[in-house]
């Protein structure tokens, strides 16, 4: 990692809340963050904040476009460990997500690990969403054109952050905003030293990282 980007494994930590509802919707990465957006003690902070990001929240996929919570979803934010306190108020609150209701428990709070693999289930980047290809290529070759505009940006990022490591494409996805909606990919990045792994989860890859975008977990 660069020199001037060093940080102690304690700088970053993570905030696991317990989540109790039955549902949620399956793309929920935007109306989750706007909710949060709107709780009186921690929307005006969230949103001016930089170096938060907030996982997607796992469940059971079900056939009609809805999340399933089970035991195992949590609301996992990733901050600097100095503003933990500020988050800590979320702890009993309901939250409203769309149409779908949830009331947030207490949390486990931990210290981000290192793992050699880490996952993020979608990574967007806002300049190379939408590579340019003549509108009548076939779709294999723009879908290959994408992958590989992705791939290169990936590369670019790593290396900025000088990790080396090897990144895996996965399955193509779509991050849903107001106003349009960007294309992406899971990415997989494995082969991680230890500081690399805790470098990556901390800056995190492309945008979007409060919508859940390029949040890169262990496993």
């Amino acid at each position: 990692m660069p020199l001037d980007q060093t940080h102690s494994p304690c700088r970053t930590i993570e905030a696991a809340f317990l989540l109790h509802g039955a549902h949620l919707p399956a793309n929920h990465r935007a109306a989750l963050y706007a909710a949060l957006c709107e709780l009186p003690d921690l929307g005006t902070w969230l949103a001016d904040a930089d170096e938060i990001a907030i996982a997607p929240i796992a469940g059971r996929a079900q056939p009609n476009g809805l999340l399933a919570l089970t035991t195992e979803s949590r609301l996992l934010l990733r901050l600097p460990a100095d503003e933990l306190p500020r988050v800590l108020g979320l702890a009993g609150h309901p939250l409203m997500v769309g149409a779908h209701g949830l009331d947030i428990g207490q949390p486990l709070i931990q210290l981000t690990r290192p793992a050699t693999t880490l996952h993020s289930n979608l990574v967007v980047f806002d300049d190379c969403s939408k590579p340019e290809t003549a509108a009548s290529a076939p779709a294999a070759s723009a879908a290959a054109e994408a992958a590989d505009a992705f791939i290169t940006e990936v590369d670019r990022q790593l290396a900025a952050l000088e990790i080396a490591a090897e990144p895996i494409l996965g399955g193509a996805g779509n991050l849903h905003l107001p106003q349009r909606a960007l294309s992406g990919f899971a990415l997989t990045i494995t082969g991680l030293a230890p500081d690399d792994s805790i470098h990556l989860q901390e800056a995190g890859l492309g945008d979007h990282r409060k919508l859940g975008c390029g949040v890169f977990l262990p496993g």
